[in-house]
C-alpha cells in the first residue's frame, strides 16, 4: 500500500500487547496510534477494534473501515453513534480458530471422561472408578456452523465422537449430520450428550438458552459456551445443574466480563469457570487479511469477511 497514508488507530484492552508493533510494520506509511486522544481526528481511516467505549468512532468523518479484532461483533450494536456509512469486517483467523478448536476438543474430552465427577471424588477423597468409554458413545452437538463451528465438529469426529450441528439456517458440505431451523431444535437437543455454543449473539439469540431451551434437553447432558455469555439465561442455567438436568456446564464467556467475584457460578460445584481464553486472534495468522481490508476499503472494494448490519454478524 505504498504512497497512501493517513492515521490507523487500534484499540483493545485485551489483544496481544505486540499489535501495535506488527501493525507498524505492515503499514510503514501510516501513523499507528492506540489512544484516541493521540491522533487528528480527520486523519483517521481505519479503525481497529475490539470492545472499544460508545461513540469514539464518531468523530472519525474521513473513517474508510471499521475492522473488529475476532468473529463477534456484537459489542458494536451497543454503541448508538456507530457510523452508519463505514464498512465493516470480523476476522477469520485461522489461528484463532485453531485455539477455539483445541479448546471445544479439550473440553468435550474432559466432560466425556468425566473429569469433573472425578476432582469431585478427588476433594472427598473418595476413589470413584469410572469406566472409560470410546467417543463414539458420546454426542456432541455444536450450535453454530460457521468456520469455528465446522473446525470444532471436524476435530471431533476425528477423534470419534458421534457430532451433530445445529444452525438457524441450511448449511451445505458439512460432513456431520445437520440440523436446522426451530423445527429441527428438539431432535438436536434430545440427541446431543454435550452441547457445544457456538453461535453468534443477535436478537435472535439473546437468551435462547432459557428455561424451555433446556427442560428439552437429554437427561445428564453437558454444556459447552464458547459464544457468547448473553446465549444463556443465567437462572435458569442454575436451576438445571442444581435439579441435574445438567450434570456440568464449561463457562468461557459472561455477560459481564470479568466475573464479578459475586457472581453465583464462581462457587457453583457444577460449573468450570475460563476467563474468556478459549482463543484469541494471533497477528502472525491475521496481519495479513487486515492488510488485504484495508487495501479493499481505500479502493472501494468489497472486503474480506463483511459484516452484515441487518443480521447483526
Amino acid at each position: 500500500m505504498s504512497g497512501q497514508h493517513g492515521t490507523i488507530l487500534f484499540y483493545s484492552e485485551a489483544s496481544d500487547p505486540s499489535w501495535p508493533t506488527e501493525l507498524e510494520r505492515a503499514f510503514p506509511t501510516f501513523a499507528i496510534r492506540t489512544r484516541p486522544e493521540d491522533t487528528d481526528p480527520g486523519d483517521v481511516v481505519a479503525a481497529i477494534v475490539w470492545k472499544y467505549p460508545a461513540g469514539m468512532l464518531q468523530q472519525f468523518v474521513n473513517l474508510r473501515l471499521i475492522q473488529v479484532l475476532g468473529a463477534g461483533v456484537d459489542h458494536l450494536w451497543a454503541d448508538p453513534c456507530l457510523p452508519n456509512h463505514v464498512p465493516i469486517a470480523r476476522l477469520v483467523d485461522p489461528g484463532l480458530t485453531a485455539r477455539m478448536t483445541e479448546y471445544v476438543l479439550l473440553h468435550s474430552l474432559a466432560l466425556h471422561r468425566r473429569l469433573p465427577e472425578l476432582r469431585n471424588a478427588q476433594s472427598k477423597k473418595t476413589w470413584r472408578y469410572l469406566h472409560p468409554r470410546p467417543p463414539a458413545d458420546t454426542c456432541v452437538g455444536i450450535m453454530g456452523l460457521g468456520v469455528l463451528g465446522r473446525s470444532c465438529a471436524a476435530a471431533l469426529a476425528g477423534v470419534g465422537f458421534n457430532v451433530i450441528g445445529w444452525s438457524r439456517s441450511h448449511k451445505s458440505n458439512i460432513a456431520v449430520h445437520t440440523y436446522n431451523g426451530a423445527a429441527d431444535l428438539e431432535e438436536f437437543k434430545r440427541r446431543a450428550d454435550i452441547i457445544v455454543l457456538l453461535l453468534p449473539l443477535t436478537s435472535a439469540t439473546e437468551n435462547l438458552i432459557d428455561s424451555h431451551f433446556l427442560a428439552g434437553v437429554r437427561d445428564g447432558a453437558a454444556l459447552i459456551n464458547v459464544g457468547r455469555g448473553a446465549l444463556i439465561v443465567e437462572d435458569a442455567l442454575i436451576a438445571a445443574l442444581d435439579a441435574e438436568r445438567l450434570r456440568h456446564a464449561i463457562l468461557d464467556v459472561f455477560r459481564a466480563e470479568p466475573l464479578p467475584a459475586e457472581h453465583a457460578f464462581w462457587s457453583h460445584p457444577k460449573i468450570t469457570i475460563t476467563p474468556h481464553n478459549s482463543s484469541a486472534t494471533n497477528p502472525a495468522t491475521a496481519l495479513g487479511q487486515i492488510v488485504e481490508n484495508l487495501r479493499r476499503a481505500m479502493a472501494g472494494e468489497k472486503l474480506l469477511h463483511p459484516v452484515d448490519r441487518v443480521i447483526g454478524y
